[in-house]
């Protein structure tokens, strides 16, 4: 807006998800971004940033603003490291056409897990819910007693952060089942109990 429509440029942008965490601050969004100002709180140093040339960090113990000065594109999701502990307790994100940008921020998980299935026993569905602190290939599947797989849940790269899978089992019979994820190094294996 300050300088005008001469650096306009990209795809309007309409959210923006900050995921910080695990001494990481990256970003995902659906357009181009101009510059990004973060209200945070901790206790943390800037220690280094992923930012392509064209790009500005600058940051207060409770602010962090990174802006573009040349018109380039954001491309890293990442955007900086840290040593310390830091919160985002607010954000606001520009486009080059000055939209209005829906914000949102998640603390990403520590380490790779597969909580326990819920309900557990079960009649037919039930909730899994896994985390992974960073992009991985990731693979969940159900056997059933002999060992055969049942289904494929989950098969493929999958973003950080939490996330969560339904399976129906209605075409299954009453019985034992065993699930596995497998993501990176992690592997982890879980008894179901379908009740019908």
């Amino acid at each position: 807006i300050i300088l005008g429509n001469g650096l306009t440029r990209g795809t309007t942008a309409h959210e923006v998800s900050f995921y910080y965490g695990n001494d990481l601050v990256s970003y995902k969004s659906d357009g181009n971004i101009a510059g990004i100002q973060l209200e945070v709180v901790g206790e943390f140093e800037i220690t280094d940033n992923y930012l392509p040339e064209g790009w500005e960090i600058e940051n207060n113990e409770t602010t962090i603003v990174l802006f573009s000065m040349d018109g380039s594109a954001l491309d890293n999701k990442k955007l900086f490291s840290y040593d310390g502990d830091i919160t985002i307790t607010s954000s606001i994100v520009a486009d080059w056409y000055g939209s209005d940008i829906l914000t949102s921020s998640m603390i990403l998980p520590e380490e790779f897990a597969l909580s326990p299935a819920y309900p557990n026993p079960f009649n037919p569905v039930t909730t899994l819910e896994f985390a992974l602190p960073e992009e991985a290939d990731v693979s969940i599947i159900v056997y059933n007693l002999q060992g055969r797989e049942v289904i494929s849940l989950v098969s493929g790269y999958m973003d950080f952060g939490y996330h969560s899978i339904v399976w129906d089992a209605n075409a299954e019979a009453s019985g034992v089942y065993f699930v596995r994820m497998i993501a990176g190094e992690y592997v982890h294996m879980q008894k179901l109990m379908l009740v019908k």
